[in-house]
């Protein structure tokens, strides 16, 4: 009989199982099959880069003023606001979960190539140049000037494979950025300047890669993977292409747009 009753619950089990392996299976085909393609406008997409800390008491008005960019018609077709969160203030004695060296290094670059007159947070630059347009209450100076090329992005799973076709032959070597953006990010500050503050943040790069493309006459492609950013539990997220000279951080043509979730 408790053999009988042992087996009946074995069974049970692995019917359980295979349920469960099945199901797992199904989301992973439905996920991996999700593919979108992200192409640029005939006009010149503004980029805007916002530099801040959640060791800089002085920040969170800045972050709060990008979330509201949320919902405006305008992004990803004329412009799109990345929030890069540097590494040079958790010394004071709180460590930004999104800060990252290679942000700092992005930030100090513009400086260095008198892009930029300071490095400070929050700081801003606005085409590959700095900005202080936020501080006297100035709207971004869109530009929307035409495109000197449209950059496409085929993401199919982590897959991400971009081109460039320039308007001009390319005779300098070029290389293409990919950013991943969280939003709805919120932190208790537990130490520092902002010690018992929850900040939100919105437009927060997660992760950003570069790899040098491939140039051919008028044309310049690169493959990459994504980022691996599922630590940050964000609500959503998106994509932000950009290419740039190898030697100059200047965006040359951006393209971004939410990233397609399996629900």
């Amino acid at each position: 009989m408790r053999r009988n009753h042992l087996i009946k619950h074995c069974r049970s089990f692995l019917g359980l199982c295979a349920i469960a392996l099945t199901t797992a299976s199904a989301t992973a085909v439905s996920t991996n099959a999700l593919a979108q393609t992200i192409t640029s406008p005939s006009t010149q997409v503004d980029l805007l880069e916002v530099y801040t800390s959640q060791g800089c008491s002085s920040c969170p008005p800045a972050e709060h003023w990008l979330t509201k960019f949320e919902d405006d018609p305008r992004l990803w077709k004329e412009f799109i606001p990345m929030n890069f969160h540097v590494d040079y203030w958790d010394y004071l004695g709180w460590k930004d979960p999104f800060a990252s060296s290679r942000h700092t290094t992005r930030q100090r670059t513009f400086k260095q190539l008198g892009l930029s007159r300071t490095i400070a947070t929050p700081g801003f630059i606005f085409n590959g140049k700095g900005w202080n347009g936020w501080f006297y209450k100035q709207q971004i100076p869109l530009q929307n000037k035409p495109a000197s090329g449209v950059i496409t992005a085929s993401i199919e799973n982590t897959n991400v494979s971009i081109q460039f076709d320039s308007k001009d032959q390319l005779t300098y070597p070029l290389k293409v950025n990919v950013a991943v953006l969280g939003f709805n990010l919120a932190t208790l500050i537990k130490r520092g300047e902002n010690r018992g503050k929850e900040l939100v943040h919105d437009f927060v790069v997660l992760d950003h890669i570069q790899t040098p493309m491939i140039v051919k006459n008028t044309n310049a492609i690169a493959d990459l993977t994504l980022p691996d950013v599922a630590q940050f539990k964000s609500s959503k997220e998106a994509i932000v292409v950009w290419v740039s000279k190898t030697t100059d951080p200047t965006p040359i043509q951006a393209a971004g747009d939410w990233i397609k979730q399996d629900i």
